[in-house]
């Protein structure tokens, strides 16, 4: 995991397994020698999980009210790579909530600073949101660290040091091949 002296703000890499199984870890900064605590991501996401499952319902709702979105199918969706790794890249959105991260997430991208599964796209046939999956570093819209927002054709939003943009365009439109 990559870890920030809130000091003199270096990062450097850690290991987990340095936890050994406790939910925080003081370290030294090698650089200003400020000590700091750190949390284990493994142990917050567990007391993470155990405050979903409240609110679990009303997610799964808005996930079967997405799956029948009609804007779905009368849409194509998609994200613009503005800056990071995949700069220039456009990731297509294939259904209607989408994981991004960088590893096991539906929309993968290789950024260290970006966690495993980072956040979610949910398309509903009203709106789409963008939700921050309780990530390390945050997801930013309008340079505000949100836990959900509502985006729409063209918003930005920053997720470790990639910008995507979210593009929404008719699929009878004459762009579509």
């Amino acid at each position: 995991m990559i870890i920030q002296c809130p000091e003199c703000l270096k990062k450097y890499k850690f290991d987990e397994s340095k936890f050994e199984g406790k939910p925080k870890k003081k370290v030294k900064c090698p650089h200003c020698g400020t000590i700091f605590e750190i949390t284990n991501p493994v142990t917050k996401k567990q007391v993470d999980d155990s405050t979903k499952v409240s609110t679990s319902n009303k997610k799964l709702k808005e996930i079967q009210k997405a799956l029948k979105n009609k804007s779905f199918k009368e849409n194509k969706y998609s994200l613009a790579v503005l800056e990071g790794p995949l700069a220039g890249k456009i990731l297509p959105i294939t259904k209607p909530v989408v994981s991004i991260g960088r590893a096991k997430a539906d929309i993968n991208i290789p950024d260290p600073e970006i966690s495993r599964i980072h956040c979610e796209i949910v398309i509903l046939p009203d709106k789409v949101l963008l939700r921050d999956l309780n990530s390390t570093n945050g997801t930013y819209f309008d340079n505000l660290k949100i836990t959900e927002v509502e985006i729409g054709n063209r918003d930005e939003f920053t997720i470790g040091d990639t910008t995507l943009m979210l593009i929404i365009t008719p699929k009878n439109s004459p762009e579509e091949v």
